[in-house]
C-alpha cells in the first residue's frame, strides 16, 4: 500500500488487489456480473447502474482478444442524446446528463475476422452525481494514462453550467482491481493522476474508487476504468520505441490508407517507407483541396480530423495550411502527442489535440501529462516568459482544466495557426516548394539527408548567423536537457538582457537549434501579418509560488521583436523561402513597429501597453471579455514552444 500527499490537502491511496470494484461491474476474471456476454465470449463491463450526471464507462472485452487488434464500434441504440467520441475504442466513456433509460451496442471483430456484436441497456438510478473523474478509456501497455478531476457542482443543481467556490479535498484514489500503477508523484496533484500503463500479458481492467470531499461537507465517490491492451512485443529498432497510441485514417477511403497506418505512428515501423508508398503531399497535388489534404490524416478519434477540416475550411481563408502541407507527407493527432513535432524520419508532422478540441467531452480524452522539457533549467536565476497579446490581451482564452467548456474554431486559432506554423516551418525547410519536383532518392528520409547543408536552416546560419555563444549554450539546458554549469547558474537576469537583446534571434527557443531558429521567426511573423497576434519576450528572474505574478520583474521585454532591427532582415529572409508566392518586403513592412516591455513592471501588469500600463484600462478589457480566466503565470514561462 502506498500514499501520496499531494498538495498539502489531497491524499491519493493506491492498493493493488484483485477484487471487483463494486456491485454496478463485473470481476476483472471475466465472470459477468451484471454485465452483458454473448455465447462466444464478448463481455461489457462497467458502469452498469449509473446515476444521473454520471460520468459513465462501458467496457468490450472478448476472452482469448487483443482488443487493440479488433474491430470495435459502439452505437446508441435508444436513449436521451449523449456525446460520444470515441466510438471505436474498447472502453465507450460519456457523460449521462439527462436521466432515462439507454441502450448501447458495440460489434467486435475478433482476430479471426468474426463479427460479434452485444446489448447493453439500464436506467439511471434515482442519484445525481456530484463527482466525476474523466476520462475512462484504453490504453495501450505502457502508454501514457491521465485522470482528471472535474471542479466541484452545487448538488442541488449540477448541470447549471455553474462551480461553487473552493475545491474538492480528501480527495482519495483507491485502485480496486487490476495489475498495481504507481502514480507519477511529480505531476499528479489534486486535479490530475498521472500514470504508465503497466505491461501486461493479456488485456487488463484496471479500476479506481475515488471519493471527495464537496465544499458544503458532503463526500462523494466515482469509479474509474482504464483498460490496458496487450500489444506485440516493439521492435528494439523501431522508429517510435516507446508506446503510442493506436491511430487510423481519417479518410478510411484514401488510397494511402493503409501505408499511412503503416508508415507513420506505429510502434512496428522500422524502416523509412518510399515514396511510392507514401510521398509528399505536393507531389500528388500541386494545389491541394481539404479534401486532399485529410486524406493524409491519421488521428487516434475522429473528432481530432472533423476539428481539423473545420478549421481548414473556416479559419486558413489565405489557403497558407493548404500551401504549406504540400511539404509533408501526413499529419498525426493523437491524444498521446505531448509536445507537437516532425521528423523527417517520415515527413510528418505530430499535433497535440490540445489545440484542437471543441467541447469538454473531446478534450476529456487528451493526455494532460505536462511537456518533459518543463522541468529543464531550473537551476537557472533567469526565466524568459513569452505570450502571443492581441489588442493589449492575451490572443487566446485560458481553460482550466477542471472545468467544462465549449469552443469554436475561431477560439482555437491563436494556439493552432501559430503551432501549424511552426511545425509546417519546420516542414518546409527541408521541402521547399521549388525543390518538390526535384526528388530523386526512394525514400522522404533519404531525400533529406541528401539536403543535408543546403536546407533553409543553413542558408539563414550562414548569412545572418545568430552571434550569442552564452544563449546558444543555454539553449541546450533549457530546451535539450543539457546540465548547466557553475557559470550559468550564475548568469543575473541583466547579464541575458545582454545577452539576447543585442543578438538577432526572435525568441529564445531560436537557440534550441538552427531548425528552430526558422520556425521561430516564421511563426512569430505570420501570425502578426494574418491575424494581429504579436509575441511578448521578456527577461525576469525566476517566478515565486510565494510571491505570485509580482515575482517576475521585468529586466528587459519587447513586444513584436520580428520588427526589431537586428531580427527583421533574419525574419524577411526565412519569410522568403519559405513562401516565396508572398511579398515578404510588403508583409514586413506592414507590421506593427517593436516595442518595449516597461522595465521594472511585472508580466502581469506589461500586458497591456496602454495608458501607461494602467491597471484599471486592463481590468475593464478582462470584465469585457466573457469565459476569460486569469491564466496561470506557470504558461507563460513553462512552455517551450508551440
Amino acid at each position: 500500500m502506498k500514499k501520496y500527499y499531494v498538495a498539502g490537502i489531497v491524499a491519493l491511496l493506491l492498493q493493488g488487489c484483485g477484487g471487483s470494484s463494486g456491485s454496478s461491474s463485473s470481476t476483472i476474471s471475466g465472470a459477468n456480473s451484471g454485465g452483458a456476454v454473448d455465447p462466444q465470449g464478448l463481455i461489457i463491463r462497467g458502469d452498469l447502474s449509473p446515476a444521473h450526471n454520471q460520468s459513465v464507462a462501458l467496457v468490450a472485452s472478448f476472452a482469448g482478444q487483443m482488443s487493440d487488434k479488433a474491430d470495435i464500434q459502439w452505437t446508441k441504440v435508444s436513449g436521451p442524446d449523449v456525446e460520444l467520441v470515441a466510438t471505436n475504442s474498447a472502453v465507450l466513456a460519456f457523460d449521462l446528463e439527462i436521466a432515462g433509460a439507454y441502450e448501447f451496442s458495440v460489434s467486435f471483430t475478433t482476430n479471426d475476422n468474426k463479427k460479434h456484436s452485444q446489448t447493453v441497456s439500464f436506467n439511471t438510478t434515482s442519484e445525481t452525481n456530484i463527482l466525476n473523474v474523466r476520462r475512462d478509456h484504453a490504453a495501450r501497455e505502457g502508454n501514457k494514462v491521465s485522470l482528471k478531476l472535474s471542479a466541484p457542482r452545487d448538488p442541488g443543481n449540477p448541470l447549471t453550467g455553474d462551480v461553487v467556490d473552493g475545491n474538492f479535498t480528501n480527495v482519495i484514489w483507491q485502485q480496486t482491481a487490476g495489475p498495481s500503477v504507481t502514480l507519477d508523484s511529480a505531476n499528479t496533484n489534486e486535479l490530475l493522476a498521472i500514470f504508465k500503463a503497466p505491461s501486461v500479458t493479456k488485456d487488463e481492467l484496471i479500476t479506481f474508487s475515488v471519493s471527495a470531499m464537496h465544499p458544503n461537507g458532503q463526500t462523494f465517490t466515482d469509479n474509474v476504468y482504464v483498460l490496458v491492451q496487450d500489444i506485440n512485443t516493439i521492435p528494439g529498432n523501431a522508429y517510435f520505441d516507446e508506446t503510442v497510441a493506436k491511430v487510423q485514417s481519417f479518410d478510411s477511403n484514401s488510397s494511402r490508407a493503409q501505408a499511412l497506418e503503416q508508415c507513420i505512428y506505429t510502434n512496428y515501423l522500422t524502416h523509412a517507407c518510399s515514396f511510392s508508398e507514401v510521398n509528399l503531399i505536393g507531389q500528388a497535388h500541386e494545389a491541394p483541396s481539404v479534401d486532399d489534404i485529410m486524406s493524409r490524416v491519421l488521428v487516434s478519434h475522429q473528432w481530432m480530423g472533423d476539428n481539423f477540416k473545420l478549421f481548414l475550411e473556416n479559419e486558413d481563408s489565405h489557403g497558407d495550411f493548404r500551401t504549406l502541407l504540400r511539404s509533408v507527407s501526413a499529419i498525426v493527432i493523437s491524444y498521446d502527442i505531448r509536445p507537437s513535432f516532425y521528423t523527417s524520419a517520415t515527413g510528418a508532422i505530430y499535433l497535440d489535440p490540445e489545440n484542437l478540441w471543441l467541447t469538454p467531452g473531446q478534450r476529456d480524452v487528451i493526455d494532460v501529462a505536462p511537456d518533459y522539457r518543463s522541468a529543464f533549467g531550473q537551476e537557472l536565476q533567469y526565466v524568459m516568459p513569452w505570450r502571443y497579446v492581441k489588442g493589449n490581451d492575451y490572443a487566446g482564452s485560458f481553460y482550466p482544466k477542471d472545468l467544462r467548456f465549449n469552443r469554436t474554431t475561431a477560439d482555437i486559432v491563436p494556439d493552432l495557426a501559430s503551432l501549424l506554423y511552426h511545425e509546417l516551418a519546420h516542414a518546409v525547410d527541408n521541402f521547399p516548394p521549388t525543390t518538390l519536383g526535384d526528388i530523386t532518392e526512394s525514400s522522404i528520409f533519404t531525400e533529406v539527408n541528401k539536403r543535408s547543408g543546403t536546407t533553409i536552416a543553413d542558408q539563414l546560419t550562414a548569412t545572418h548567423p545568430k552571434q550569442s555563444e552564452e544563449m546558444a549554450a543555454l539553449g541546450q539546458v533549457n530546451f535539450r536537457g543539457a546540465t548547466p554549469t557553475a557559470l550559468q547558474k550564475s548568469y543575473l537576469p541583466e547579464d541575458i538582457v545582454q545577452f539576447f537583446s543585442n543578438d538577432s534571434a526572435p525568441t529564445e527557443y531560436a537557440y534550441s537549434s538552427e531548425r528552430e531558429d526558422v520556425a521561430t521567426l516564421f511563426d512569430a511573423t505570420m501570425m502578426s501579418a494574418r491575424y494581429g497576434i504579436e509575441r511578448d519576450e521578456a527577461v525576469t528572474p525566476p517566478y515565486d509560488a510565494s510571491i505570485g505574478s509580482d515575482s517576475l520583474v521585468i529586466s528587459w521585454g519587447q513586444r513584436g521583436r520580428i520588427k526589431d532591427a537586428l531580427v527583421e532582415p533574419r525574419a524577411k529572409f526565412v519569410l522568403e523561402r519559405l513562401m516565396p508566392t508572398l511579398d515578404a518586403q510588403a508583409i514586413m513592412a506592414s507590421l506593427p513597429p517593436v516595442r518595449s516591455l516597461p522595465v521594472g513592471a511585472s508580466w502581469t501588469d506589461a500586458l497591456d501597453l496602454i495608458a501607461n500600463n494602467d491597471k484599471s484600462s486592463r481590468q475593464m478589457i478582462k470584465l469585457a471579455t466573457p469565459m476569460r480566466y486569469q491564466r496561470p503565470i506557470t504558461l507563460d514561462i513553462k512552455q517551450k514552444h508551440k
